[in-house]
C-alpha cells in the first residue's frame, strides 16, 4: 500500500509542477503579446480579401521578431493557413512526422515494466517447452 501511496504522491507532484510550469509559460507569452500586439494585413481592401497576413510576435532562442503567417480564403468566407512548400520541404515534413510517430510509439515499449513483462513471457514460454 505504501508503494501505491508513494506513486500517487509522485504523480500528483509531477502534475502540479507541470501545470504550474505551463501556467508560467502562458503568463510570459501573454505579457509578451501585450507588449507586441499582432497585426493583420489585407491583400485587397474588401470585406473578405483573398489573402490575410497575420503578423505575430515570435520570441525564441534564435529568433526575435514578428512572424508573418498567411491565410487564404476558402468557400463560405472561411480561411485556412496557406502552406507553400517545395517538394523537398514536403518530404522533410513527412520524414520528421514519421520520426516523431516512431518516438511516440516506441517509447512505451522501451519502459522497464514492458521489458520485464517481455522477459517473463519469454521465460514462461521456455519453461513450457
Amino acid at each position: 500500500m505504501d508503494d501505491l501511496r508513494a506513486s500517487l504522491l509522485s504523480f500528483a507532484v509531477i502534475f502540479v509542477v507541470t501545470q504550474l510550469t505551463a501556467f508560467l509559460i502562458d503568463f510570459i507569452a501573454w505579457a509578451v503579446r501585450r507588449r507586441h500586439p499582432a497585426s493583420i494585413e489585407k491583400s485587397e481592401d474588401v470585406k473578405y480579401p483573398q489573402y490575410l497576413t497575420v503578423s505575430v510576435w515570435r520570441d525564441s532562442h534564435y529568433f526575435h521578431g514578428y512572424r508573418k503567417i498567411t491565410f487564404i480564403r476558402k468557400e463560405d468566407n472561411k480561411y485556412k493557413k496557406y502552406i507553400k512548400r517545395s517538394v523537398g520541404g514536403w518530404i522533410a515534413k513527412i520524414l520528421i512526422d514519421l520520426f516523431w510517430l516512431l518516438i511516440i510509439f516506441a517509447f512505451p515499449i522501451a519502459g522497464p515494466d514492458s521489458l520485464a513483462r517481455m522477459e517473463l513471457n519469454k521465460y514462461l514460454k521456455a519453461q513450457r517447452e
